[in-house]
């Protein structure tokens, strides 16, 4: 290891302070490293060009997450600590992060490549990633939504509802899952779609392969609907526009430790209290 990136969520400040400590412990070690800050708006992340061995995220799920749309294209992998509230995809416990970061650089890791989708919306002149979903939905008018998906051209389902929730793998354990969506192993090449509170007993979610293309028509017209990246960008969508989701050529790379306690199933049993018969507040 030659050079690490250090990035921090800024809106807690005691995240930039550990950050230097961090630096410090690598600087120790002979390892150079760079400071970003994300989360705020005159965040310098989208300014990062230096060729990093990997990049620390210091912060929550979300940190990560948004941290990905940036790295992921860079090819530089992400190994994330937590400093926020649940930590499914970041990694540690109060007090263990020196000792996690001691346990990347002996080489203690295996790096998971993660799905992300790309959504193109056809009123706008750009592609967008996104590691854990996309969503459209209403953000106005309160009026249901008319859809129409089709995957590879041909329609599939007709929907009357809020909206839909398009999810990789790994974001079947966010907002897909709250609407009512499966859990997906993070190595299923799967895209998961959930109806969002729709108006048919017939509606249900269903996964398709990865190798498909989805596309997405409004049959009505309407009004302040949005297309949300993994819930935090939000893109407006025009009655006339025509949604392409697929897989991504790009994937984002997330370092984790040997050990249960980077396992997935480890983690939603014990995080989500999966399948548990006493379930306890997880806050």
């Amino acid at each position: 290891m030659k050079k690490i990136g250090l990035i921090y969520n800024a809106t807690r400040s005691s995240n930039l302070d550990f950050a230097k400590k961090i630096g410090e412990h690598l600087s120790e070690k002979g390892i150079t490293t760079c400071i970003y800050k994300t989360g705020v708006p005159d965040s310098d992340l989208g300014l990062l060009k230096e060729d990093l061995d990997f990049a620390l995220i210091l912060g929550g799920d979300g940190t990560l997450l948004g941290t990905s749309r940036i790295l992921a294209p860079k090819n530089i992998p992400m190994f994330g600590i937590n400093t926020g509230h649940l930590g499914f995809l970041t990694e540690g416990r109060p007090g263990s992060s020196f000792e996690l970061l001691d346990k990347v650089l002996a080489g203690e890791y295996r790096i998971e490549e993660r799905a992300m989708l790309q959504a193109n919306v056809s009123s706008l002149s750009r592609n967008m990633i996104a590691l854990n979903d996309i969503v459209i939905y209403r953000a106005v008018d309160k009026r249901m939504l008319h859809l129409t998906l089709s995957v590879n051209g041909r329609p599939v389902a007709d929907y009357h509802s809020d909206g839909l929730i398009i999810s990789t793998p790994t974001g079947s354990t966010a907002y897909a899952m709250a609407a009512g969506g499966a859990v997906m192993d993070p190595e299923v090449r799967g895209i998961e779609i959930v109806p969002m509170c729709a108006h048919s007993l017939t509606n249900r979610p269903n996964i398709i392969s990865d190798t498909k293309e989805i596309t997405i028509t409004f049959n009505r017209a309407h009004e302040g609907t949005v297309l949300q990246i993994d819930g935090q960008e939000n893109y407006p969508v025009k009655k006339d526009d025509c949604i392409e989701v697929k897989k991504s050529p790009i994937s984002a790379k997330l370092i984790r430790l040997l050990g249960e306690e980077s396992d997935f199933y480890w983690t939603i049993r014990h995080k989500f209290h999966w399948g548990s018969l006493a379930v306890q507040d997880i806050t």
